[in-house]
């Protein structure tokens, strides 16, 4: 009997130390402890990096850029001198409108920004697509719907992933110490939440899991229109101007979009309903991108530098080009520029019937 509650005891001990490391060197950063003074934490999500960095920050941005991984090679430092603004780059991959909503919560509790630059994909408003798993257990998701974030905490996996009792944590916190006393330190990204990298590519991958993935069973989730319709509330309530666009897809990926008969209706609807919300929209999805190729592309759907470059002096510059890139679409010419883009499509693609 003695040996067993001697084994039960050490069993304990190790439970508890094993848990008191992991929670002194926080690897997900969730309680700010940096007890080993880490230069990074480089297994974190980018919605943690960006909500610590945010929250800690004694910097005041003038204009925040939103958006999914298509907007990180959006260059914070060239807008600054475009505009004057102090910018920070908040994408977090994967996002979606829930993403977008706590975000845009957590920077008005936080800063005082006159701009939002906000960039839509088509995917965004897919009812079937599931909220990322990073957003539910992130310490963004105070910020989220109530009723959604009640769901959250009724869950069992969020306590098991709050409280450090996964063995992924304890793997994660000795990666962390590995990386920084051992190997190369990771910084993925700059001060103002630009990522290091994000190159053209000279044979951009077609993504091919978009058409297996974010797409498939596309219908409208009016939760996620209610969301941005809330985010377009927030920042006329707040005085904050918003810029919203649509981000682009290369030549190869709009025309196997455009040639299933039921996405290429419902990118139709999705401008549509975008500019409903907001009332005008940048619209950098049509096949003016195929004058874009090499090192415009880092794959099929994100923009390289270079070209978020191009879009950036669309936006902030008025920059016009001489086709329909980044074409301000409205209310008032959103039929006669769609009709006008139907006609350009058939005369190069044939959409199954």
């Amino acid at each position: 009997m003695k040996y067993i509650l001697k084994l039960f005891i050490f069993i304990i001990l190790i439970a508890v130390g094993f848990y008191s490391l992991i929670l002194s060197i926080d690897p997900y950063d969730k309680y700010g402890f940096n007890y080993f003074n880490l230069t990074t934490k480089a297994v974190n999500s980018y919605r943690d990096n960006k909500f610590h960095q945010i929250n800690n920050t004694i910097e005041k941005y003038d204009l925040f850029i939103l958006g999914s991984s298509r907007v990180q090679a959006f260059d914070p430092d060239i807008i600054e001198i475009e505009t004057g603004l102090k910018t920070f780059n908040y994408f977090v991959n994967n996002s979606k409108p829930e993403d977008f909503l706590a975000i845009t919560k957590h920077i008005i509790a936080k800063q005082n920004p006159k701009i939002i630059f906000l960039q839509l994909d088509f995917y965004n408003l897919n009812k079937h697509i599931p909220m990322d798993g990073s957003l539910m257990a992130s310490p963004l998701r105070k910020y989220l719907d109530k009723t959604i974030k009640e769901k959250i905490d009724n869950k069992s996996f969020y306590y098991f992933e709050q409280t450090y009792t996964t063995l992924t944590s304890l793997k994660d916190a000795m990666k962390v110490i590995y990386k920084n006393k051992l190997g190369a330190v990771e910084i993925t990204h700059k001060k103002n939440g630009m990522l290091i990298g994000g190159e053209g590519s000279e044979k951009p991958n077609l993504a091919e899991g978009y058409f297996t993935n974010e797409y498939k069973n596309y219908e409208f989730g009016e939760k996620r229109i209610e969301y941005l319709k809330e985010l377009k509330y927030l920042c006329d309530k707040n005085n904050i101007q918003l810029i919203v666009s649509i981000s682009p897809m290369n030549e190869a990926h709009f025309l196997k979009l455009i040639n299933d008969k039921h996405l290429y209706k419902m990118l139709f609807d999705f401008k549509r309903k975008v500019v409903e919300i907001f009332n005008e929209v940048y619209d950098f999805n049509n096949l003016s991108t195929r004058k874009y190729k090499y090192p415009y592309w880092s794959d099929s759907v994100h923009p390289s530098i270079e070209l978020s470059k191009v879009m950036s002096k669309i936006i902030f510059n008025k920059v016009k080009t001489d086709n329909n890139f980044g074409a301000l679409i409205t209310k008032s010419n959103i039929d006669k520029y769609l009709k006008n883009l139907i006609e350009q499509n058939k005369v190069t693609i044939n959409p199954s019937d």
